[in-house]
């Protein structure tokens, strides 16, 4: 059977607590500005470009292909969705804004200038690393 519960006894139960804190993933663009999120794609899109001249033979065509269009789908769709977001502070970072305050990393406060770097080494060492299997290739 039910039978209603005052809301002290609720409380004192602890079953009534605060309303959560606004989480991390409400804001879509991580307090990134779209410059690098432009580069990061613009890299691993040197990537395969690299990759499909440095490879370049019939058989390639479609899978290269479909590296291009799935990149270019990874990069388009998080775009749309911060052009869709809600208002409530979920709008581009200025790269101005973003070099004085920095993001908000697992281990503090990093500034622009190294967030940058931390942002774009893994896609550049990525790109390097075509280049490197490019000049192999037009070695051997």
């Amino acid at each position: 059977m039910t039978r209603r519960v005052s809301q002290d006894a609720l409380i004192a139960r602890s079953e009534i607590v605060a309303a959560p804190t606004e989480r991390a993933c409400e804001d879509h663009n991580f307090g990134l500005p779209p410059a690098i999120h432009l580069m990061t794609g613009a890299l691993f899109l040197g990537f395969v470009s690299v990759l499909c001249l440095a490879l370049a033979t019939p058989g390639l065509v479609v899978p290269f292909g479909i590296f291009a269009a799935f990149i270019l789908a990874f990069f388009t769709v998080p775009a749309v969705f911060l052009k869709v977001s809600p208002e409530k502070g979920s709008h581009a970072a200025g790269w101005t804004d973003f070099l004085e305050r920095g993001i908000a990393t697992e281990h503090g406060r990093c500034g622009g200038a190294e967030a940058t770097v931390l942002v774009l080494m893994l896609p550049a060492f990525i790109f390097l690393w075509a280049v490197a299997i490019a000049m192999i290739v037009a070695l051997v």
